[in-house]
């Protein structure tokens, strides 16, 4: 989910490169035979703040609230709480480019870095 607020650059790179995020919080707490509610008195968040992570609804959890968790429930390995997997034709496409970087970048990145340079001042004078 995309907050309301997030800018022109982000939802198009995550048009752009398909991908799936699987929040695994919710088939973690039934195998433990936990409730949200134990989560929420064992970290502090608020119920609805686990109930909207645990249903991908939150989209302004931060990296506490991910720590938080994690150490709430002894995991150490966020791979165990989130999985983002990308469509097959974007780790290919993603595998090429890292063979033609140059200081982390390839031309194209270096082009794209540019036009979003502008496009983010622009967006600055007309505000």
């Amino acid at each position: 989910m995309i907050h309301l607020k997030t800018n022109d650059i982000v939802k198009e790179l995550l048009e752009q490169f398909p991908h799936k995020v699987n929040v695994k919080l919710g088939s973690i707490l039934k195998e433990r035979g936990m409730t949200q509610g134990d989560l929420h008195r064992l970290t502090g968040l608020r119920v609805a703040t686990i109930n909207e992570f645990v249903h991908f609804k939150k989209n302004s959890l931060t990296v506490a609230h991910i720590v938080t968790i994690m150490i709430a429930l002894r995991i150490w390995d966020l791979r165990e709480l989130v999985e983002i997997e990308f469509d097959e034709e974007v780790i290919e496409y993603f595998k090429k480019e890292q063979t033609t970087m140059v200081a982390g970048f390839t031309q194209d990145l270096k082009k794209t870095a540019g036009e979003n340079v502008a496009r983010m001042n622009q967006s600055k004078v007309s505000v």
